[in-house]
């Protein structure tokens, strides 16, 4: 009897280090998670031309709405703060180009219309490399496909011819960070690291300005109001009147008769307009 007691003790404490390590080890992973969002690659030169490195490319993951809630533990701040220490020559985003060429939408999620606010602010240009279409076989609200991703670095391989030489900044999504970034290992890029990554995301870190307390960029309000009015109304009306489209896929992309849904994103400016990063419970 005191020998199954003894192994039952013995499991316990076991059980007990197991799941302590586990602890520790999330904790770890949590304080560092930026660390894990942000890659780096070498694009080698074409010519192969010794005294041309290539292009210096970065992509960065990040989380879109989930920036504003203070459990994820990656502010907008330090998205912006990445952004200027690595101070890129031009920067990617997540958003579709034929709307912005069409109606100046920038019609990527939250964090994109920031970055592409804070662009505007500080001269860098832009360059939007996203891809879906509402159809009979695609009708779910910006899903991350392969299909998409394999769009997406089209647009990037297409970019990236434009701007030879200079250091690229990729903003998408978490959940297009790796497939990006095998699909760029795959096209000759070659791995580079990253010495401190976690200091890329604090205010001031490789000698970048520290402006005091945070601002969001000047014209986010304006950039957020065109793109909440675009899903409100202009993308679903011009679902609604494409004949080819069925009406299951058109009950998906209700007009906002309401103004639900473009109340719901304008209580984003008033986080803007405050300066507040996080929302309120």
């Amino acid at each position: 009897m005191k020998s199954v007691c003894k192994i039952f003790i013995t499991a316990g404490k076991i059980l007990a280090g197991l799941i302590v390590l586990a602890l520790l080890i999330s904790s770890v992973v949590y304080i560092n998670l930026k660390s894990f969002t942000i890659k780096k690659i070498r694009m080698s030169d074409a010519q192969n031309n010794e005294q041309n490195r290539g292009q210096e490319v970065y992509l960065m993951g990040t989380f879109h709405t989930s920036h504003f809630d203070k459990m994820a533990n990656y502010s907008i701040e330090e998205m912006l703060n990445a952004v200027k220490n690595i101070n890129p020559d031009v920067i990617f985003i997540e958003a579709r180009e034929e709307n912005f060429d069409r109606l100046g939408i920038v019609d990527g999620p939250v964090d994109m219309c920031i970055a592409y606010s804070y662009c505007q602010d500080k001269q860098i240009p832009v360059e939007m490399i996203d891809y879906w279409k509402v159809d009979n076989d695609n009708f779910k609200k910006n899903t991350t496909t392969a299909d998409r991703d394999n769009h997406m670095h089209q647009n990037i391989m297409k970019k990236l011819k434009q701007y030879d030489d200079k250091k690229i900044l990729i903003i998408c999504g978490f959940g297009h960070l790796y497939p990006q970034y095998d699909r760029l290992l795959s096209a000759g890029g070659k791995k580079e690291k990253i010495p401190h990554a976690g200091k890329l995301f604090k205010r001031g870190a490789r000698g970048a300005e520290d402006t005091g307390d945070f601002k969001y960029p000047s014209s986010i309000c304006h950039v957020w109001e065109k793109r909440s009015y675009f899903y409100a109304h202009t993308y679903p009306e011009s679902i609604q009147a494409d004949e080819n489209i069925n009406a299951d896929v058109k009950a998906q992309w209700p007009v906002d008769t309401t103004n639900r849904f473009y109340n719901s994103q304008m209580k984003y400016c008033e986080l803007f307009k405050s300066n507040k990063l996080y929302k309120e419970k």
